[in-house]
């Protein structure tokens, strides 16, 4: 194990004998951002803010407390004063034209990467039965209200206008074993085509064949299954609360074990003929159905929908625990929402807010690879370690680092024993009601755009 960590390991450690510009330099190497600066074009002029400056100061933008603008302007003149160089403007406008000045593609590149690298040195015990599972789920982030983000990603329409935020609807797919986001959708929360499966539907391509893909029951729809068996992937998801389970028929492979055959439904509207006539007319489905009893909790019966149908080599045991770590997506959505703040996003732009939400994801899979790292050297799984306590200890790594406080090896080994001992604790079926006791002040809610509330005063208390 302590060999294969090391191996594990060399694609994280490499670096860390140069004195790195940045905290993520260790797990983002500049090489690999100017290779992708390369592929796709981008070229730039000697200046303060060249794209590998950039990058480092909008992910760090991330992954600190203070998301601001201000704050990585002054993180970047203190780096540059403990190297000697001239310190530039504390104004944010040109760092904030460096980052319009990014591709998208190059933060959608760099989010795959990040992903695949921690695949790679992903330890085999984390797989399910030497098989890789995908985790996928929707959530909605809010965002600065401009006109330009309204009108790509318009509010709620029962709320007036200027009494809302713009809200995007998201899909993510995320790796079981190691956390790592590696595919994302955006659209509207609303409309046509927007919903979670359409986005998912965009994402199906990118997940490699032989995969597997954990889902909520919100997914169980014979289209996913379907183009999932076309596409060599594999679902496990909960039953579609609509559909009828009826365990005397169809062909039994055990205690409530069963294959059964799912039609081809009609046409939907919004999918051609050409589409609909390359589904099958019908596909097989495996209906597996658990008890779950815990001792003061009501017992509750669950239903699986799989594509997973050789109940020899995935018995209905297997199965049921693979689906309690559906959870997972649960929490790594915590995370990136409450950790990392992601939850309303600052930019005014509907192109600066994809390029935001994709800083974000990746600034996350940097917390995770050092979560890996912890792991494989501590030989434990990543979901044993804190994510909140990897984002703090990382920001003090990136602190010694700017400042040039040197010992870089040491500090690098420093941070993964902390991150070791930072771990949560394993608390199978706990319940965690959403109730809070700290009472928000009662202000009324605004009913009107707040400039009709703006009062002018000429001076007289």
């Amino acid at each position: 194990m302590h060999l294969q960590s090391n191996k594990s390991l060399h694609w994280l450690t490499s670096k860390r004998q140069q004195a790195a510009v940045w905290g993520t330099e260790l797990l983002l190497p500049s090489t690999k951002v100017a290779e992708l600066c390369a592929e796709l074009g981008i070229e730039f002029r000697d200046r303060v803010y060249t794209p590998l400056v950039t990058v480092w100061l909008f992910l760090l933008q991330t992954l600190s407390a203070d998301h601001s603008c201000q704050q990585a302007v002054a993180r970047l003149n203190a780096w540059r004063t403990a190297r000697g160089l001239p310190r530039c403007s504390s104004e944010t406008t040109a760092y904030c034209k460096a980052r319009v000045r990014l591709p998208e593609p190059l933060f959608a590149r760099l989010l795959a990467w990040t992903a695949d690298r921690c695949d790679q040195a992903a330890d085999r015990g984390w797989l399910f039965q030497g098989r890789e599972v995908e985790l996928v789920d929707g959530l909605t982030v809010t965002m600065a209200d401009t006109g330009e983000n309204q009108k790509q990603y318009p509010q709620l329409a029962k709320q007036r206008p200027g009494c809302g935020f713009p809200l995007a609807r998201l899909v993510t797919i995320l790796s079981l074993a190691t956390g790592a986001v590696s595919s994302l959708a955006i659209g509207p929360y609303a409309g046509k085509r927007t919903g979670e499966t359409s986005l998912l539907r965009t994402l199906l391509h990118r997940i490699e064949p032989g995969k597997i893909l954990l889902a909520d029951r919100y997914y169980a729809t014979f289209w996913l299954l379907a183009l999932g068996e076309m596409q060599q992937i594999d679902l496990v998801t909960r039953t579609h609360q609509l559909r009828r389970i009826d365990f005397r028929k169809g062909l039994k492979q055990g205690s409530y074990d069963q294959l059964v055959a799912y039609p081809r439904p009609a046409r939907p509207a919004w999918m051609t003929r050409a589409e609909y006539l390359r589904h099958p007319a019908f596909i097989l489905v495996r209906h597996v159905r658990f008890r779950v009893e815990q001792l003061g909790f009501r017992t509750r019966e669950v239903t699986l929908a799989t594509t997973l149908l050789d109940a020899q080599v995935y018995s209905a045991a297997n199965l049921a625990q693979l689906y309690r770590q559906r959870w997972l997506v649960e929490l790594h959505i915590r995370s990136l929402k409450t950790q990392m703040q992601m939850e309303h996003l600052r930019c005014k732009t509907p192109a600066m807010i994809r390029k935001e939400l994709y800083a974000h994801l990746i600034g996350y899979n940097i917390v995770r690879a050092a979560m890996q790292a912890a792991a494989l050297k501590f030989g434990i799984c990543p979901t044993q370690l804190s994510f909140t306590g990897t984002m703090q200890a990382l920001e003090e790594l990136a602190t010694g680092l700017r400042l040039q406080a040197g010992r870089v090896p040491q500090q690098w080994e420093n941070l993964l024993a902390t991150i070791n001992e930072l771990r949560v604790g394993d608390r199978p079926g706990r319940s965690e009601p959403r109730r809070v006791k700290r009472r928000p002040k009662s202000y009324p809610l605004l009913r009107q755009p707040r400039h009709k509330y703006t009062s002018h005063y000429s001076g007289v208390a």
